[in-house]
């Protein structure tokens, strides 16, 4: 059965699986040789300290029997370091060995919104565009069964908001929504609006790799989803006849959709629906983190800080 790591007493054995964070090479100490690794689920991520005897080559064989990514059965006893919880295997007694059998939601978190239904809201916007070539443009990423796959079990990111399997459907349905809505007030392409809307963080299906834990793949540290998304709607679009003038301006949608230089957008917004789709970006995303920061406090005060967000009101 699986124990999580916020649920882990210290003074109390332990047995269950976890995913390897890093993992640092055999050293030496006093009484032998030791190694050390993250492990990590949903819930949280502590070390562990593989503690061998004088047998290098023993401690060697259980150290290169896994990797970062792997998951892993931890048998062990659980500690308290610095007030920090750590985990010590000690050889003999307790054992890390590498298992394929796990769930996978037990590693990482999961949108708890009906992705069907999301999807579902996400074709009805497809549908309901009139221009043939966006129309036709969207229906080549988001009906076609191997991108939609992935594309519903993407995050959004890696630590921030929607970073969870589904948090990329989830941010994007709601970023073309907030835009919509928000164009009643201007004289706007909505078909347009839409378009870089749906599409403006398609690069992250790239940037991400998604095993147990999600990272920034080398790919997506080198270029980014900003250039990674517009080079995938241009190479989309030269199968769907999309005339220039449109695609000129979606292009600069997808790279500006960061709104500022020192915010990693390659160019600034430039007209209107580019703004819009900055700012609905930037509201959903933010939004999004107080809703769920306010739902998973449990502090009785009236307010928490968050290291990235300052100060938020609970009450």
């Amino acid at each position: 059965m699986k124990k999580f790591i916020d649920k882990l007493e210290s003074g109390n054995p332990v047995d269950s699986l976890f995913s390897v964070k890093y993992k640092r090479a055999v050293a030496e100490y006093k009484n032998g040789w030791y190694f050390a690794f993250g492990a990590a689920d949903k819930t949280g991520e502590l070390e562990v300290n593989y503690w061998g005897g004088q047998n290098k080559d023993s401690v060697d064989r259980t150290h290169d029997s896994f990797k970062e990514g792997d998951v892993v059965r931890v048998q062990g006893f659980v500690t308290t370091y610095n007030d920090r919880k750590k985990i010590n295997i000690n050889e003999g007694k307790g054992a890390v060995t590498p298992t394929k059998d796990f769930n996978l939601s037990d590693f990482l978190p999961q949108s708890n919104k009906n992705l069907a239904e999301l999807y579902s809201r996400l074709l009805e916007l497809v549908d309901g565009v009139k221009h043939e070539g966006l129309r036709a443009l969207l229906e080549k990423f988001f009906k076609d069964d191997d991108f939609t796959k992935e594309f519903k079990r993407a995050p959004a990111a890696m630590f921030l908001h929607h970073a969870w399997l589904g948090g990329l459907l989830e941010h994007s349905l709601a970023v073309a929504l907030t835009a919509r809505e928000a164009a009643k007030n201007y004289a706007v392409d909505l078909d347009l609006l839409t378009a870089g809307a749906l599409l403006h963080d398609v690069g992250k299906i790239i940037e991400f790799e998604v095993t147990t834990s999600i990272k920034i793949g080398e790919e997506g540290m080198l270029r980014g989803h900003t250039v990674i998304g517009e080079e995938l709607v241009r190479e989309k679009a030269k199968q769907t006849g999309l005339d220039t003038h449109t695609l000129r301006k979606l292009s600069h949608m997808i790279l500006a959709h960061h709104g500022e230089h020192e915010y990693g957008a390659p160019k600034e917004p430039m007209f209107v629906e580019a703004v819009l789709v900055y700012y609905a970006d930037e509201m959903d995303a933010k939004a999004s983190q107080f809703e769920r920061i306010k739902k998973d406090t449990t502090s009785e005060d009236f307010r928490v800080y968050d290291k990235h967000w300052g100060e938020i009101y609970l009450k």
